[in-house]
């Protein structure tokens, strides 16, 4: 198995929408899609929720162009918690409110 945990700290291996990748599963499809309409407003179809984790190639629609990611490449880290900025004021944020707290099965 890949590394499972994103840039930003979220664990992919708990998300629904991997899980329903891996697992084809169309429950969770539906919930995934529920849960990007409620908090991003994206309007997505069952097809389109596909994701293989965050550090593969295969990631979410809405996560295509994830600023962590970005961040963590440009400045050549793994991980967002090997910066000296860390956590930023919009990882934060983002961490407070999404990371490993949505989207999970536990």
């Amino acid at each position: 198995m890949p590394e499972m945990i994103c840039y930003c700290g979220h664990d992919c291996s708990k998300c629904v929408t991997y899980l329903a990748t891996i697992g084809g599963d169309m429950q969770l499809k539906r919930k995934s899609t529920v849960f990007y309409k409620e908090e991003f407003n994206f309007e997505l179809p069952l097809e389109s929720i596909h994701c293989m984790g965050g550090r593969s190639d295969e990631v979410m629609q809405g996560c295509r162009d994830c600023p962590y990611k970005k961040c963590c490449r440009e400045k050549n880290l793994s991980a967002c918690s090997e910066c000296t900025d860390y956590p930023c004021a919009n990882l934060a944020w983002y961490i407070d409110k999404y990371v490993n707290k949505v989207n999970q099965v536990v």
